[in-house]
């Protein structure tokens, strides 16, 4: 992810299990060039004579706890900031922090949704992969290790601007994650909608410079494809592009990366068009 400098870190200030700070401190042991913002939206609705008093204590306390936590997981020499934000809407606070910061990755750990409620209700992974203007990073599985299993999620049938833009970025990423672990794997899925739009499996292959037996296309619904796929291999990482959409259609009905989210056990990484 040669493209990557900064990562913006979302910590969840409900637990004490922060899997997405675990996994961008080991990016950082990886990769020494990269810098870290983390992240921490708070609020308090109790009632207090001193507002702005609460507001620097309550600041101030998850400040330290955080920065309590970073010194535990020893980023020696690591380029990082912490933010702590108060505000009552920290769903639609996320994507402009990361904005604000220069962020070009965000890491979160991903919530645990219905897949219905989570299309239905807005929740912080929908809010987030609608508003980001980089990939995030969504953290369900395992950390990646030597041997890791990645899984590129293309459509390569659609020839349009977006959808060319959107394979060759989700590519890149892709072949620069398995480059960088050692004996990782590579796999990729097209799904197809009908035998009129099949996908041959050496033209899948050719895309991604990888053996024909790694390249997997399957009729059937992107998201149920992919999610089959996903298991078949072991994915450690699913990496699939994210199409901006806007209106009613974008504020109701789930998309193929949100499908996708709520169906692996493994990690997901989306990749705007944007």
């Amino acid at each position: 992810m040669s493209e990557i400098s900064k990562v913006f870190v979302v910590i969840d200030p409900t637990t004490d299990q922060q899997t997405a700070l675990e996994r961008a401190v080991h990016m950082v042991q990886q990769n020494k060039a990269l810098s870290l913002h983390i992240y921490c939206a708070v609020f308090s609705s109790a009632t207090s004579g001193d507002l702005e008093a609460l507001k620097r204590v309550e600041i101030a306390r998850h400040r330290a706890w955080i920065e309590a936590m970073v010194t535990a997981l020893e980023v020696d020499n690591a380029d990082v900031a912490v933010e702590v934000e108060w505000t009552s809407q920290w769903r639609d606070a996320l994507a402009p922090a990361a904005d604000r910061c220069g962020a070009n990755l965000i890491v979160k750990a991903a919530g645990s949704h219905w897949a219905a409620g989570r299309r239905l209700l807005k929740t912080s992974d929908w809010t987030l992969l609608r508003n980001a203007h980089c990939p995030v990073y969504m953290t369900k599985g395992k950390m990646l290790e030597p041997g890791a299993n990645i899984l590129v999620a293309l459509d390569i049938k659609k020839e349009d601007d977006l959808h060319n833009t959107l394979n060759e970025r989700v590519i890149g990423f892709g072949q620069s994650l398995g480059s960088n672990i050692t004996d990782a794997s590579l796999h990729a899925v097209n799904a197809y909608s009908s035998s009129e739009r099949y996908v041959y499996p050496e033209d899948l292959a050719a895309k991604l410079d990888v053996p024909v037996k790694q390249a997997h296309t399957i009729e059937g619904q992107p998201a149920k494809v992919i999610a089959e796929v996903a298991e078949r291999v072991k994915a450690d990482l699913v990496i699939i592009g994210n199409a901006s959409r806007q209106g009613a259609k974008a504020a109701v009905i789930g998309n193929t990366a949100e499908k996708v989210l709520d169906a692996v056990d493994a990690n997901v990484l989306v990749v705007p068009s944007r």
